[in-house]
């Protein structure tokens, strides 16, 4: 810790609006560690070893040791002061459970009696009463057997890109202390200036399609009121509503001959014109097959009459304040800039990169069953992705930059929207290679519940041909999915 403290430096990293837009929601994972050769208690992935690697990973890293502060005009920073450090949240505890009774049970949260997640979707409040920048939790499982390390960071702070780039210095450095530190520690460089992404945007602006104005340009109440507030209190304002409607999660996995079956039949029912120009990636059939998936599970749900009369005119009653059709379905996709800008991907940048790539449907047809309307939809998908170039994504970053309550607004119309589904791809992220010494993690796994309306494309493991897709809804609505015939035959419930 002293070691730390006499390396890092007083600093300000002031926060932009692609920060902000996606500053509402943590990212969890969970790793497990297996002791594979059965090393007394002190070989395998030692507490103090581990601690260590941690703070020495940290100096490259010293935002994570800061405060969030928001000033009066609602621009945001995080300060990191030396001598008032917000040091991330580290805990270290011990299990009764032993790792072959976790991985017998193929790594279902029920198997884990100890509470392993510190923390849940929305940042909240640490020991010290502000938002840990980083959250970790060691838990040692029985006999020394494994490891499950649970490991957050807010997504104001840094994106998938850098939560990862941070998981894997921490195991690098973890590893060149286990071999005796004898040589010298590779030097990594990771740019958190905000100012790298302004400096990459094109001057030139494209006009903003109608979802993308709806969602970043339209202001609402709601969305000043979230601005308005604390980001500690947005986190409780956002705890407590979700409890309103609590979401359950499941993880499915969709094999790779599962996926080119969906493919050929996909292509079979386009056109010839179709099949020479279009190419359909792995991500528009995961992105179209969701998003179709959970918008059938919105009609099939059976209510009661009152319950429909009072819903649909609840309902009704919201989508014309904020302007929406009454059977419309909100598809949100996360995409990153950086490979979008040439000037922004030549730099090693951890900051807030990621934002949702809106596309509007009709409920109804998306959640039809025939092929071609689901080949539609991965069509459009398509579209949509490749339309995401320079000219629009600086007329994105003016949006969200020009009005510091934008990323407000933008979390407000989601919020609010009765429909809707976010989607991230996080398949490429690099977390199964965190081998902190003895070996990679034989399991990521993300929360048991997070938002209601989310899914995600799950790290790729390295033993799976195919993908794992975790979904979160609410209870009602994954009762229909996992009876959706055409979502049973192409994917498998782990759990």
């Amino acid at each position: 810790m002293d070691s730390f403290i006499k390396n890092i430096k007083s600093e300000t990293f002031a926060l932009n609006g692609w920060d902000f837009v996606s500053a509402f929601v943590n990212i969890p994972f969970t790793y497990y560690f297996k002791n594979s050769n059965d090393r007394l208690d002190g070989a395998f992935m030692p507490s103090d070893l581990l601690r260590a690697a941690f703070l020495r990973a940290l100096q490259d890293f010293p935002i994570l040791a800061g405060h969030m502060i928001v000033d009066e005009k609602g621009h945001g920073s995080i300060v990191v002061d030396k001598n008032n450090l917000n040091m991330p949240e580290y805990v270290e505890t011990r299990g009764c459970v032993h790792y072959r009774f976790v991985e017998a049970a193929g790594f279902n949260w029920e198997a884990m009696p100890h509470k392993v997640a510190t923390v849940g979707a929305f940042p909240s409040r640490g020991a010290n009463g502000c938002i840990k920048m980083a959250n970790v939790h060691a838990l040692r499982l029985r006999s020394n057997s494994g490891l499950v390390l649970f490991v957050n960071m807010p997504h104001c702070v840094v994106d998938g890109v850098g939560y990862s780039a941070f998981v894997n210095r921490w195991a690098e450095v973890c590893r060149w202390l286990q071999d005796g530190a004898t040589s010298e520690l590779p030097h990594r460089t990771y740019a958190f200036n905000r100012e790298v992404v302004e400096r990459a945007m094109p001057e030139q602006m494209a006009p903003l399609s109608v979802p993308i104005r709806r969602t970043y340009a339209r202001k609402s109440y709601l969305g000043y009121f979230l601005a308005w507030l604390s980001p500690e209190t947005r986190g409780d304002f956002l705890t407590e509503g979700s409890k309103l409607s609590p979401a359950v999660g499941h993880v499915f996995y969709i094999p790779r001959e599962g996926l080119e079956k969906l493919r050929t039949q996909l292509m079979a029912k386009g056109s010839q014109g179709q099949r020479q120009q279009q190419r359909l990636s792995d991500n528009d059939m995961l992105t179209s097959l969701v998003g179709h998936v959970v918008a059938k599970s919105i009609c099939d749900i059976d209510k009661s009459a009152q319950r429909r009369v009072l819903a649909t005119a609840a309902q009704a009653a919201m989508q014309a304040i904020l302007g929406n059709k009454a059977d419309e379905f909100m598809l949100l996709m996360t995409a990153d800039i950086r490979p979008r800008l040439h000037r922004l991907a030549q730099t090693q940048y951890m900051g807030g990169a990621i934002t949702c790539v809106p596309m509007l449907h009709s409920l109804r047809s998306l959640a039809g069953e025939s092929g071609s309307q689901l080949g539609t939809t991965c069509a459009r998908v398509r579209q949509t992705v490749d339309a995401w170039r320079g000219g629009v994504i600086s007329g994105i970053d003016h949006a969200l930059n020009s009005d510091p309550a934008c990323f407000a607004h933008a979390l407000a119309q989601v919020l609010l929207h009765p429909h809707k589904l976010i989607i991230t791809n996080q398949s490429r992220f690099p977390l199964y290679a965190s081998d902190f010494g003895a070996g990679a993690p034989q399991w990521i796994s993300p929360l048991p519940s997070f938002l209601g309306g989310f899914a995600s494309v799950l790290p790729q493991h390295p033993t799976a041909a195919g993908y794992h897709v975790y979904i979160s809804v609410e209870r009602r609505f994954m009762s229909a999915i996992l009876s959706n015939p055409l979502w049973c035959s192409l994917s498998s419930l782990v759990y």
